[in-house]
């Protein structure tokens, strides 16, 4: 199942997981039009789901990512 929901464009992360669950995912989705676009046809479409709860992020206050080089003491870029 988790590798059938990793080639789906919506999700940034898919893992197996222990406890009530056994699948996490990250959606990546525009607006909330877009989200229950891809909740209810995208993964309302998957029959193997039975049950699925979702917790929207509301706002972010860190995030990993890179960072351009140029401009950095220190760094070549």
């Amino acid at each position: 199942m988790a590798t059938a929901l990793a080639h789906h464009d919506e999700l940034a992360f898919v893992a197996h997981t222990t406890g009530p669950t056994n699948l996490v995912a990250h959606a990546l989705c525009p607006d909330t039009a877009a989200l229950y676009r891809y909740l209810t046809h995208g993964l309302g479409a998957v029959k193997a789901i039975r049950t699925m709860e979702t917790a929207p992020v509301l706002r972010t206050l860190k995030a990993l990512g890179t960072t351009p080089s140029a401009g950095v003491p220190g760094r070549r870029g």
